[in-house]
């Protein structure tokens, strides 16, 4: 049927290159429309990891009650076991970049029949060699939100979040965040310093809140 509360449903398979590329809602920079559900399942070749970067220009329908109920970009990382959610964004906050754990992300774009804004977003993804020995990349969740950082702190940090001990020893030489993040990623260590004031604490791991409220 016609009727104007009908979501128009897309899903597209997109191969993931060394050239890399970008996704986006429709129209932008510019308002979407409304009543969208869009799907894109990202894949890499085997033991190859997809790197996730938001643009700056991000902004959806806010969200109610801090949750993401009407418009939304979600990311999810999925392997033959299980699916994990790394987040459901809406509003002006910038997402952070991400790592998948696997060679396959699901990006989903759902916009409402109410209201829209602009610009939407605008998602760039690329490639990660994931064989050794070339140095990999943790998760998010891993190091407490430095995104993309080289494993430097152990071998296992791929695999398995680290834990506090020991990160705590790892980073117990440093003075400062700022030669923590030139340690953890020396290519983008000023970026990741601008987010973590740029970013709020709804979307940080609860690890790092904790340890804020410790540090203080």
């Amino acid at each position: 049927s016609n009727h104007l509360t009908d979501l128009y449903r897309k899903e597209e398979v997109v191969t993931v290159t060394a050239a890399g590329g970008a996704i986006q809602s429709p129209r932008f920079p510019n308002a979407y429309p409304r009543n969208l559900q869009l799907s894109w399942k990202l894949l890499s070749p085997h033991n190859t990891r997809i790197v996730l970067e938001f643009d700056s220009h991000f902004a959806l329908e806010e969200p109610e009650n801090e949750v993401c109920r009407y418009d939304f970009v979600e990311v999810e990382d999925i392997s033959e076991t299980s699916t994990i959610i790394w987040g459901r964004w809406c509003g002006q906050r910038v997402p952070p970049c991400l790592t998948s754990k696997t060679n396959t992300l699901k990006v989903t774009f759902k916009s409402d029949d109410y209201f829209v804004a602009k610009p939407g977003f605008k998602l760039n993804y690329s490639l990660l060699d994931n064989s050794p020995p070339t140095a990999s990349r943790t998760n998010w969740e891993a190091v407490t939100q430095m995104d993309d950082a080289p494993s430097l702190l152990a071998p296992a940090v791929t695999d398995v979040p680290l834990t506090a001990a020991a990160l705590d020893q790892t980073i117990a030489a440093f003075n400062t965040v700022e030669q923590v993040l030139r340690h953890l990623n020396p290519d983008s260590w000023r970026q990741d310093l601008d987010s973590l004031y740029r970013e709020t604490a709804m979307y940080r791991p609860r690890a790092y809140q904790h340890n804020s409220r410790q540090n203080k």
